[in-house]
């Protein structure tokens, strides 16, 4: 009995290191604008999350790399939740204009807070379509569970006023 669950234990040890491998080497080729249509091909939807979530907070993807992602795998249009945030906060982030009202409409269909307020966070940092990030919370907080609703509120109000001491 001990040596199977050492056996098993060793077996998902491996197996692991293999998934990561895989993640971090997308991570690499993307970082670089490396692409192909094959890219995803055997990935779970956890390992497509990871990668993107890693390219997001490695500051390695560019603007021409994120439209290029869409135009291949249509992230903009998943509907696996975790991979359509992830995929909005990197695309926030590389200032990926058609991003916006994906985001909006993701986060004022979904509310759950885990997706909701980094989404809301990251548009209300982007000085360009920020107005339009609080018009679109002002119009559905009603929608939001209260915890949600007042997190965001101290979000936006955080942002705003690191806005006015650096403007």
């Amino acid at each position: 009995l001990c040596l199977a669950r050492t056996v098993r234990k060793q077996w998902y040890q491996r197996r692991v290191r293999g998934l990561q491998k895989v993640v971090e080497e997308l991570v690499g080729r993307w970082g670089t604008g490396q692409t192909a249509a094959t890219d995803l091909d055997g990935l779970t939807p956890q390992q497509v999350k990871a990668v993107l979530t890693l390219l997001h907070e490695r500051d390695s993807a560019t603007l021409g790399t994120v439209a290029t992602l869409d135009k291949l795998f249509s992230f903009s249009a998943y509907k696996n939740c975790d991979i359509l945030a992830a995929w909005c906060r990197l695309a926030i982030k590389v200032r990926h204009k058609p991003i916006v009202p994906v985001a909006l409409d993701f986060v004022t269909r979904q509310g759950r807070m885990k997706y909701v307020r980094p989404i809301y966070r990251d548009l209300f940092a982007w000085p360009e379509q920020s107005a339009r990030a609080v018009n679109a919370f002002n119009e559905k907080k009603q929608f939001y569970m209260g915890i949600c609703r007042s997190m965001v509120t101290k979000d936006l109000q955080s942002i705003l006023v690191s806005q006015e001491r650096m403007g």
